[in-house]
């Protein structure tokens, strides 16, 4: 005897139940659900079906390269602007853009310009006991120009560079203005310090700049040398270059270009203390006037120091000296020289700031 079985029927999923594309059964009618063959593999469920509209494009490349129409790989941004040329430039930014370095520049500016004055009007430079603040504040305004020259040769080599490395990415070593370049570069230590080495004794104009700029020239031919084995590391027939190659060529090149960097420095320098000691021998009268009133004698004999002595015996001081000018004040002490002051002739005057005397300063007129 046969039992009808009651059919089982699966809970209301919702509309969502059946998947997209089929069409659920119904009692009484047929399906029109399609079952694959046993022996298809399965779709893989992990892996979204292609989209017709790029079904013909082509297949991105590994490492973030799109593949080209022609079959070769170009990075999306090319390494940056200037690719690692740049590398190069913003190694250099790193080591004079340095707190440190900039401060041992500036202290070593202050103190070579000073000893420089102090030789030409005939004094030595440490009686004026310049701290390290006074040496850095007086040299701001002086090393804002030598600092803004690199800064412009450097962004000149920046537009350079960007140009020069498109032309070898695109047109490679047959590129005229590469192929040129690549030649000239390695003798840039000879181009560029053997001109001014020439040039500089002749034209009497040209030998300040000269004998600054010597030394700055030989800081940047070591950088162009650098930048030829960079370029020529850039070339499609370049071989890898030894392990450890790269590092020890980049610090030789921080040596030369530190030594030349405080040379060239060291030259300014001296250049800026001959002119301000050349200013000061012809505007003595340009100084702040200076009044000094003592209760003892000091013995001011410079030339144009005029001592006077007062009468009134109830006064706190009794000498009165008058022809001083106010150099400057530091360390502790004001400067004084005075009218009579000569190169031949100068006599340089020291009053600490806790001498007992008193100090008047006249307005200049």
């Amino acid at each position: 005897m046969l039992v009808s079985r009651p059919q089982e029927t699966a809970p209301d999923a919702g509309p969502s139940a059946s998947p997209p594309g089929r069409t659920q059964g119904t009692p009484g009618s047929e399906s029109h659900e399609t079952t694959p063959d046993a022996g298809a593999p399965a779709p893989d469920a992990g892996v979204p079906a292609p989209d017709p509209r790029t079904a013909g494009s082509a297949a991105p490349a590994p490492d973030g390269k799109a593949a080209s129409w022609e079959g070769e790989t170009t990075t999306g941004e090319t390494d940056g602007e200037g690719g690692k040329g740049n590398e190069i430039l913003r190694w250099l930014v790193g080591i004079v853009a340095n707190a440190t370095v900039l401060t041992a520049l500036l202290v070593f500016f202050g103190w070579q310009r000073n000893d420089a004055q102090s030789q030409a009007l005939g004094f030595d430079e440490s009686i004026l006991g310049m701290s390290t603040r006074d040496y850095l504040l007086r040299s701001v305004p002086p090393m804002l120009v030598l600092l803004l020259i690199i800064a412009g040769c450097g962004m000149v080599w920046l537009w350079w560079d960007d140009r020069l490395v498109r032309r070898i990415r695109t047109r490679g070593p047959d590129d005229r203005v590469v192929r040129w370049t690549l030649r000239i570069l390695p003798f840039a230590w000879l181009i560029l310090p053997g001109p001014i080495r020439i040039l500089g004794p002749v034209w009497y104009v040209w030998r300040p700049a000269a004998f600054v700029a010597f030394p700055l020239s030989i800081g940047a031919s070591a950088l162009l040398l650098l930048y030829a084995a960079h370029l020529r590391s850039m070339l499609p027939e370049a071989t890898e270059p030894t392990p450890g190659r790269a590092p020890l060529l980049r610090a030789f090149t921080a040596i030369v270009v530190g030594v030349a960097l405080f040379w060239g420095t060291s030259n300014y320098a001296t250049v800026q203390g001959y002119a301000m000691a050349d200013r000061f021998a012809t505007h003595i009268g340009d100084l702040t006037r200076v009044v000094v009133y003592s209760p003892k004698r000091l013995y001011l004999t410079a030339p144009g120091v005029t001592e006077t002595t007062l009468t009134d015996a109830k006064a706190a001081y009794r000498y009165r000296y008058t022809g001083l000018r106010l150099n400057l004040h530091t360390g502790g002490h004001y400067v004084l020289v005075s009218d009579g002051w000569t190169p031949k002739h100068g006599v340089v005057m020291l009053i600490a700031d806790d001498d007992p005397v008193r100090l008047e300063f006249v307005r200049r007129r």
